[in-house]
């Protein structure tokens, strides 16, 4: 009976008897202490973990005594630098060289490596770094630095990749300095850069263009020390800058697919973008006006102007090649993707809107988003002397080419209900005939007359309209049946998600 019994959750246990890379997949995105766990599972389970070709370290969470020393930081915000630094530093080894032993008994290639809470300073995690690219031949790598603080360690460069960096393809450096680019020697089979609150200057970042031949990807956010953002290069596919304060942006990228500018604090006089073949455009200012202007700072160009250029309102300049010239961004006819801080209740950023849908004629995903100064300004003087009311701006406008044959998707937030956004909506829900997906975030003291929308004829029969206004939510309203499910509304942030990670390649 009992044998019988065993044979029978033998045939149940159908994970262990799959094969060893699907179990390795199964497994592969828990973190390296869960993961060597599984070992203990049962005899087939023993060495599974040794196959898994991701990685992901976390020195805190290494050793028991480092996360007992951490949890006080971790749980209750207790500054670092209050922690005993002999005990800090004594443990913090006992995790690296516990790193360096498993990586030792792996036997696989490791694909990807994540070493969070690195300690600038110690050796030992260098030589784990070393060992991956030189030994295991590691494609993506991402180190998230620890400073130390008020210990014997000073800040320390990461390690070397002059002689065994060929493999590497995928950088992120996070808190991390950078005195000079002379890391990036040698790494010619780099693809991807992402620096993250990186200590850098205006030449460390040229240096790394230089070295980094094959770079086609860069991401810079929160990083301090570049005051002049210089970037000539052909090859770029990508550049992302979140959240920097600039003294100028000159951008020469021939092949740029995706150019995001978040949260970016530059004179508008100096910004200078010749980025023709752009699909996707990313452009937000979140940080209020009076924030920026107690800092001390540059000013945050106005996103007015700024996509006043970008969709070709404010005409074209001819010395394109010439770096000197100041405020010029070159038209993106070929945007497909547009995410940005736009008030659809001023009349000027409407007219900017329209000339979008003009000029864009393959745009297809719109997701816009009421920039923070505006939002409680719903009725503003609009400085355009039209023939005509504000509010019937998008009721007297064409059908352009985009809206007929291509928009798809629009995503909307901090949706008043007023009457000049009101009339984009109508415009968007009855006269495009590709939408399949809208989706309208209301405020809280939106007006009921939003709720209208959701009884307008539609243009496309395929069209999943869903309205989250506060009277739908709280269910006082009698339009209960046309509240959206919440699985559809998931489903359309999961789409909305991948549209802000959507790659640089072409349907």
């Amino acid at each position: 009976m009992g044998s019988s019994s065993r044979i029978v959750k033998q045939e149940l246990d159908h994970i262990s008897n799959l094969p060893e890379p699907i179990r390795c997949q199964i497994i592969s995105p828990l973190p390296i202490d869960e993961l060597v766990r599984t070992s203990v599972l049962s005899k087939s389970w023993q060495h599974s973990w040794k196959h898994v070709p991701n990685l992901d370290f976390n020195l805190i969470r290494m050793t028991k005594a480092c996360r007992e020393l951490f949890l006080p930081v971790l749980q209750f915000g207790v500054p670092s630098s209050e922690l005993n630094s002999e005990m800090l530093i004594k443990h913090l080894r006992s995790a690296a060289r516990l790193v360096q032993a498993i990586l030792n008994s792996h036997s696989a290639t490791v694909t990807s490596c994540r070493i969070f809470q690195f300690p600038i300073g110690f050796q030992e995690p260098i030589k784990s770094v070393e060992y991956l690219i030189r030994v295991k031949g590691v494609q993506e790598l991402s180190l998230t630095g620890l400073y130390l603080g008020n210990t014997d360690f000073g800040k320390q460069m990461p390690p070397s990749f002059l002689s065994w960096g060929k493999t590497l393809r995928v950088l992120e450096l996070s808190n991390y300095p950078l005195d000079d680019a002379s890391i990036f020697k040698g790494c010619d089979s780099l693809h991807t850069l992402r620096l993250k609150f990186v200590e850098l200057g205006n030449a460390t970042l040229d240096e790394i263009l230089v070295y980094c031949k094959a770079l086609t990807e860069l991401s810079l956010s929160s990083c301090t020390g570049v005051i002049n953002l210089l970037i000539h290069n052909k090859n770029l596919k990508v550049l992302e800058f979140r959240r920097m304060s600039l003294g100028k942006i000159n951008i020469h990228a021939e092949s740029l697919a995706v150019l995001v500018l978040d949260n970016i604090r530059c004179p508008a006089s100096c910004l200078v973008i010749e980025a023709p073949a752009v699909v996707k455009f990313e452009s937000f200012c979140s940080i209020k006006s009076e924030t920026i202007s107690s800092r001390g700072g540059r000013d945050c160009f106005e996103m007015e102007e700024l996509l006043s250029r970008c969709s070709g309102i404010l005409g074209s300049c001819n010395n394109v090649g010439v770096f000197t010239q100041t405020c010029y961004i070159s038209n993106f006819k070929k945007l497909q993707t547009l995410s940005a801080s736009l008030d659809l209740n001023n009349i000027r950023e409407a007219i900017i809107l329209s000339y979008f849908f003009q000029e864009c004629s393959g745009l297809q995903n719109l997701y816009i988003c009421a920039p923070v100064d505006n939002i409680g300004k719903l009725n503003q003087a609009s400085g355009n002397h039209l023939s005509y009311p504000d509010y019937l701006f998008w009721d007297r406008k064409e059908i352009f080419e985009s809206i007929v044959n291509n928009l798809s998707v629009v995503c909307i937030q901090q949706f008043a209900g007023k009457e000049l956004e009101m009339g984009f909506a109508k415009y968007i829900i009855t006269r495009a005939p590709k939408m399949k997906s809208i989706i309208i975030e209301c405020v809280n003291n939106c007006t009921t007359d939003a709720l209208s929308l959701l009884n307008l004829p539609r243009a496309s029969m395929d069209l999943s309209l869903v309205l989250k206004h506060p009277e739908l939510l709280r269910g006082t309203s009698g339009c209960k049946r046309t509240c959206p499910s919440h699985i559809e509304w998931d489903q359309f942030e999961q789409r909305r998600k991948v549209f802000q990670k959507w790659p640089f390649r072409r349907n």
